[in-house]
């Protein structure tokens, strides 16, 4: 039973934030994408910037409870969209293999009550957002989330 507790403690991936998760994991999205970390403190949440020298910065949108309640990405490639959405990469995932249109899609757009994903771009110039709409604090605007 031990050795079982053991392995599950190394099994355990890194610390991110993603969403749904806390302020802690920040850090560590910081130093998994080898980039500078910077904050803006507003009144009704704090905002976690991520810049890498190759061009890709990633916002990560925390509540006054520490919770990431929206992520923003832009940058010449696509982040880890696993790292990014946390547990709600199941729901994405799922939700992209019932769309009907086949091919390639330049942009994707995916929602439900409790996930929006919106992502698009083209090669070196992507973009994109996600955001728990139960989560977003009261009076801010899905647009402002950038």
């Amino acid at each position: 039973m031990l050795a079982l507790v053991a392995m599950n403690a190394l099994w355990a991936g890194p610390a991110c934030a993603g969403l749904g998760g806390d302020a802690a994991g920040v850090a560590a999205d910081g130093a998994e994408l080898h980039g500078a970390l910077s904050s803006t403190s507003l009144p009704e949440y704090e905002i976690d910037e991520i810049t890498t020298d190759t061009g890709m910065r990633v916002r990560e949108y925390l509540g006054r409870d520490g919770v990431v309640f929206a992520v923003s990405w832009s940058g010449p490639v696509l982040p880890d969209l696993q790292r990014l959405l946390g547990t709600h990469y199941v729901e994405y995932t799922t939700a992209l293999a019932t769309l009907t249109r086949p091919g390639l899609h330049r942009s994707v757009r995916i929602a439900s009550s409790e996930l929006v994903v919106e992502s698009g771009g083209h090669l070196r110039a992507y973009a994109g957002r996600a955001y728990l709409p139960t989560r977003v604090p009261a009076g801010i605007a899905t647009a402002d989330l950038r």
